[in-house]
């Protein structure tokens, strides 16, 4: 049975009784930086009296543990599940299979196990791949309910894990009171140093191989548009040499400005503001908080055919290219220069703003208590 959740269904915050809920995420919130998913959700969930236990160790759950906390913790909340049986630059068939084993003695305890799918595969896939593809079937078949955040990730979850059952479709929500946004256009390019005559395409988020900005550097070289600059900004992740190779690219041209550290999230709005529109060129993705972002200050986006994104961007709100066509991508990018991007940004705003983090937590919380 697949389950959506719109804002108007009933949750907690209604006048059906509410059990307390203790949850434990895998990984902790706190062991998660540089996206305010985390920080929202259980800020939210907290609000509505689900209590988060603390104690186990962030990104890995043990038998002690479990045999330990099975009358104080109800739901075992994974996000990230490639830390459970990674080792360095591995991915092991043996620690996969103790984690399994983990999984089947916390259903025999009582647990409730819930799995949120953020991606596919991981941002940093680990030989051998069986493995990556082992540990998603055996938590999709294991997990007593799976949630997802479009409908296109209900079906990728039915079609490659064959998981069909109890998979709950919850959107993802706006972002627009996560950062600071009090600055204006023509403020944040004064900070900056960003001419208010250009048109500005702007990228932010974490640099690395998986967000595919060579490709839009590729595209934006290919592209007739002399008078756009490029705006790159995010904090780098290894390897080294995608972020020096990237540097090259920009050194070589003077259009291209690229911001390698982590942004400070009162620094968020500056690149947000200043840029007309924003390209999120994934090589893969299943959805995203970067797009999200964008979104919620208002701005376009320029994203691929794939996962969530064209459910997110629909028609109004940006443009959506074929994955990989750098040609294809050029030629939206040059379509930018002639478009009203600013009527495309209320309408962005406008499909991110109709979904809170107070009614994901809800929903989150009825799914805690199923």
């Amino acid at each position: 049975m697949v389950n959506s959740h719109t804002p108007d269904t009933p949750g907690v915050n209604s006048n059906e009784s509410f059990k307390v809920m203790r949850v434990a995420w895998f990984p902790k919130a706190s062991d998660l930086t540089g996206n305010p998913y985390w920080y929202c959700l259980q800020s939210e969930l907290e609000a509505i009296g689900v209590e988060f236990e603390t104690t186990h160790a962030g990104y890995w759950m043990t038998r002690r543990w479990l045999l330990a906390n099975r009358n104080s913790v109800d739901v075992l909340h994974f996000h990230f599940i490639q830390p459970q049986y990674a080792v360095a630059e591995r991915a092991s068939f043996r620690r996969l299979m103790k984690f399994v084993s983990y999984l089947l003695v916390a259903r025999l305890l009582g647990y409730r196990i819930v799995w949120t799918v953020h991606d596919l595969t991981p941002t940093w896939p680990k030989e051998p791949a069986w493995v990556e593809r082992l540990a998603r079937y055996s938590i999709a078949w294991l997990a007593h309910d799976v949630i997802v955040h479009c409908q296109k990730a209900r079906c990728l979850v039915r079609r490659h894990f064959r998981r069909w059952w109890r998979v709950h479709v919850f959107p993802l929500p706006s972002y627009i009171n996560a950062h600071p946004n009090d600055m204006s256009r023509s403020a944040a390019r004064a900070l900056l140093g960003l001419p208010m005559d250009r048109r500005v395409i702007g990228f932010i988020g974490g640099i690395r191989p998986n967000k595919g900005l060579e490709d839009l550097i590729d595209a934006f070289e290919l592209a007739k548009v002399d008078h756009t600059l490029l705006l790159i900004a995010g904090r780098p992740w290894q390897p080294e040499s995608y972020v020096e190779d990237l540097q090259q690219l920009a050194d070589a041209n003077p259009r291209i400005l690229l911001d390698v550290r982590e942004i400070p999230d009162e620094e968020m709005q500056l690149y947000l503001n200043a840029a007309d529109v924003l390209a999120f060129p994934f090589r893969h993705v299943l959805t995203s908080s970067s797009v999200i972002l964008a979104m919620s200050f208002a701005r376009p986006v320029i994203a691929p055919r794939l996962g969530c994104l064209p459910e997110l961007v629909g028609k109004d709100a940006g443009y959506i290219y074929e994955p990989g066509d750098v040609g294809g991508l050029a030629m939206i990018i040059e379509q930018t220069a002639g478009d009203d991007l600013v009527t495309m940004g209320v309408f962005a705003s406008q499909r991110v703003s109709g979904y809170t983090w107070g009614d994901l937590a809800a929903a989150t919380a009825q799914v805690y208590m199923k």
